[in-house]
């Protein structure tokens, strides 16, 4: 199997058919050796923001000389950048020699009679067996969805953290608050910390609970001092920050994201950090933190692409993801002309998510996402046309991205939002590239269809 025929594997398993359990992974991961036996690891769930604290963490044990392995979902272009070590990628032959090998144990499962497993499940056996043949020191996980049924659970974690709970995947995950804060609390362990992030009083509620019925030990950022650095009135952009958590001051942190938001993720990774160093990780101390910080690149979220016209691209999928780019751009661009550009997954609560957004920009432009969950154009339009007079639409993202510049126009900003499908599309098409922003669609950018690039059946976001 070489790197080609792995992904179109990996992408034959079906894996819109979304069935939360851990049967099907415990199955193939015995078969497999149980590799996530091998690896100590890092456990990080939520709705928002947990890629972020993920990115962060694992970037600060990279500077304390921890090669650090980080498992994330989706990718924006490519496959391998779900998994790293170190800051780098999977190798592409690494890919075709491991799912060759899950393809073999899934045969196996399959013949026995059992339920094979979905995409996720077997790209997170996959990320088990890379980082236990590499012999990792610690992995840090990002949860897919949920939590207490996501295939990332298998793991028995030395720590975990649940950054802000709202709503988002109802259909999996409950259609109340509780319900989802159940679901994501589902990654505690007794014993273990449990860092949980600012949320609302309700998800608190639930979060508490169950790490109070089985034995967490609970460390909050609503606990911390978190102020802008300098006696400063407001965060910049980058923001700057003092932080004072139970175990020690910090003086003017600098996490490399943009976003108020941002202040708190950075405060649950340092939290993680601190109980790691405690833990037998005694290199991740103020240095590292204070490095792991600024060193972090996270692409598509609230990422701002220089040019003529700005373009910020941001993966906002929920309406709770929308408020908080709708208040960056109300506190670091005030007063700037701004397009909009926006796709979103037919199964996401859009009308909320475009009440957030459209209010923002003078212009509204709607388009399509390559993948077989991408709500129809039309049907955007007309949601869009409800709450924004000026709204076009494009069915090609280039000639979404194009109508958006033309829109925003010199000195103005271009707002790409609604997926991180759309972002990852725009990227893959070379739109915007190199810090250097294209300002109409090369002549061979064309929407995704089939094959190798066609992401129709490993969208979650």
């Amino acid at each position: 199997m070489d790197h080609r025929e792995a992904i179109e594997y990996l992408e034959s398993l079906e894996p819109q058919r979304i069935r939360p359990g851990l049967d099907r992974i415990r199955a193939l991961l015995a078969l497999l050796g149980d590799p996530h036996l091998e690896v100590p690891a890092v456990l990080i769930g939520g709705t928002n923001g947990k890629g972020s604290v993920s990115a962060y963490l694992a970037s600060m044990l990279e500077a304390g000389g921890i090669p650090a392995g980080l498992y994330i979902s989706p990718h924006l272009v490519r496959f391998e950048e779900r998994i790293g070590i170190a800051g780098e990628a999977i190798p592409e032959a690494e890919v075709a020699v491991l799912a060759s090998e899950i393809r073999d144990a899934i045969g196996r499962l399959e013949r026995a009679g059992a339920e094979g497993p979905t995409y996720f499940e077997a790209t997170t056996a996959l990320a088990f067996l890379h980082f236990a043949r590499r012999r990792v020191p610690i992995a840090v996980l990002e949860v897919g969805m949920g939590g207490r049924f996501d295939a990332t659970n298998a793991v028995e974690p030395l720590a975990c953290a649940v950054t802000p709970v709202a709503m988002d995947h109802m259909e999996w995950l409950g259609r109340s608050l509780r319900e989802i804060a159940h679901q994501k609390a589902g990654i505690m362990r007794r014993g273990i910390t449990a860092v949980i992030g600012p949320q609302s009083e309700e998800a608190e509620e639930v979060l508490l609970a169950e790490a109070g019925l089985i034995g967490a030990r609970v460390v909050r950022t609503s606990r911390c001092a978190i102020d802008p650095a300098d006696g400063a009135s407001r965060f910049p952009d980058p923001p700057v920050l003092d932080l004072v958590t139970p175990a020690r001051s910090y003086v003017a942190l600098r996490p490399s994201l943009r976003g108020r938001h941002q202040v708190e993720n950075a405060a649950v990774a340092v939290l993680l950090a601190e109980d790691l160093a405690a833990r037998g990780f005694a290199s991740v101390g103020a240095e590292a933190i204070a490095r792991g910080l600024e060193r972090v690149v996270w692409p598509g979220r609230i990422e701002i692409i220089r040019g003529e016209t700005d373009v910020l691209l941001d993966g906002a999928h929920n309406p709770a993801a929308c408020v908080t780019l709708a208040d960056y751009i109300g506190d670091h661009h005030r007063g700037r002309r701004v397009s909009l550009v926006f796709a979103a997954m037919k199964d996401k609560p859009i009308p909320e998510m475009l009440d957030r957004l459209c209010p923002l920009a003078r212009d509204v432009v709607v388009t399509a996402l390559p993948v077989a969950r991408g709500a129809d154009p039309a049907a955007l339009l007309k949601i869009a046309s409800r709450r924004h007079p000026r709204v076009r639409r494009a069915d090609r993202v280039g000639e979404a991205l194009d109508l958006g510049l033309r829109a925003a126009g010199p000195g103005g900003l271009c707002v790409v939002s609604g997926s991180l499908y759309l972002v990852g599309e725009i990227k893959r098409l070379g739109l915007v590239a190199s810090g250097r922003l294209l300002q109409s669609p090369p002549p061979s950018a064309r929407p995704v269809k089939n094959g190798t690039g066609d992401r129709s059946r490993i969208a979650t976001r």
